[in-house]
């Protein structure tokens, strides 16, 4: 299929309850990471808020060539796994907001897509 770019913003809370959100463009494409909105890849969390949870994944589509993105952490893959599908914004009860993933503060943060 042809690769259809979408929007998503990853809402990250600090532990004293500062919230912050990263839009991001998705390219749909595999292996690609999410852009975020400084034209990066990747961003480093700031160190002033104690330990940050990515609380919250906000997808705009679900993708038609990708379907899930790993959350990587200071250059490994955590393991965790956006589901797209999960985190379109028409869904409910998206995927983090149940099961947050906590990240060290000042570390870096990227979302590479996969199929």
């Amino acid at each position: 299929m042809t690769a259809a770019p979408f929007k998503a913003v990853v809402k990250i809370v600090g532990a004293d309850g500062t919230t912050i959100n990263y839009p991001c463009t998705v390219s749909d494409v595999n292996g690609e990471y999410y852009v975020f909105k400084d034209g990066n890849n990747d961003v480093v969390l700031p160190t002033t808020h104690g330990v940050l949870t990515i609380f919250d994944v906000i997808l705009s589509a679900a993708g038609t060539d990708t379907s899930q993105a790993e959350i990587w952490v200071n250059a490994k893959n955590t393991g965790e796994v956006i589901m797209n599908a999960a985190n379109i914004t028409t869904a409910v009860q998206r995927q983090f907001t149940g099961s947050p993933v906590h990240i060290a503060p000042g570390a870096r943060l990227r979302i590479k897509q996969v199929t």
